[in-house]
């Protein structure tokens, strides 16, 4: 599907999916665009841990620890996103090297278990290797038409960098590594809500960004107005079946 195509594709999407909202416009966020010019991500560890929620028991089923730090490479300013994921009896571990100017991704490797990944961007140029279970090795090697975010689950890292505001709809285009290609998360804010972890609340803009995981679940992401972090997750179904809740250390 040509770049144009996949755009339009996506605005669809999220427009059927989230029409409620109102006529506001859709945003499309790719690299080099004015929204987020200028923005400066918040450079923090973050501790998040995960739960599912079932039958109303809460069982912890893993931890996430996300680390942004800036420094210089080869000449560029470039942020460092390290992020450690553990639960279900595997560890996954993630760096992300992305310029601060654009976010361009520069760099990703993703070492689990049971599959991994690694590419370089150089110029308009990407390189790389997937591995999946019980899959040969996949070479990637092909010329991008312009330069592309790195994916990181739904791209929680994006987050503070965005205008959220009562009504606000995007499309962010990123790279997949997993499918060599360019893929797109959706992003709608959908309420304003209060909302209290441990002993402390915050005043959140709560956003749906889309389907994700098994057939027919959401993913709803609170973010916090002022910090801009995101301050708890879940993954919903339709129906009575689990919750997949994330909840940030504060």
């Amino acid at each position: 599907m040509s770049p144009v195509r996949y755009a339009a594709f996506a605005m669809l999407v999220l427009l059927l999916t989230v029409g409620r909202l109102g006529a506001q416009g859709v945003d499309t966020i790719r690299v080099g665009n004015p929204t987020i010019a200028g923005s400066l991500m918040p450079l923090t560890t973050d501790t998040v841990d995960d739960y599912v929620l079932a039958g109303g028991q809460r069982q912890l089923t893993g931890t996430t620890i996300r680390s942004i730090v800036m420094h210089q490479e080869r000449g560029d300013r470039v942020y460092e996103i390290r992020t450690t994921s553990s639960g279900a009896g595997d560890t996954t571990f993630s760096t992300m090297v992305v310029r601060v100017q654009d976010l361009s991704l520069i760099f990703h490797r993703v070492k689990a278990q049971h599959d991994s990944a690694a590419v370089t961007v150089s110029r308009d140029h990407l390189t790389g290797w997937v591995v999946l279970p019980n899959q040969p090795p996949v070479l990637l090697d092909r010329t991008m038409d312009h330069p592309v975010f790195g994916v990181e689950g739904q791209i929680p890292w994006l987050f503070p960098l965005l205008p959220l505001t009562a009504g606000y709809r995007a499309v962010v285009t990123h790279f997949s590594q997993w499918s060599g290609a360019e893929s797109f998360s959706t992003v709608a804010v959908v309420a304003s809500e209060r909302v209290t972890v441990g002993r402390r609340s915050f005043d959140c803009w709560e956003v749906d960004t889309g389907f994700l995981g098994p057939p027919g679940y959401r993913m709803y992401r609170w973010v916090d107005k002022q910090s801009r972090r995101v301050i708890q997750s879940v993954l919903r179904g339709a129906g009575t079946g689990p919750e997949y809740w994330s909840l940030l250390h504060v």
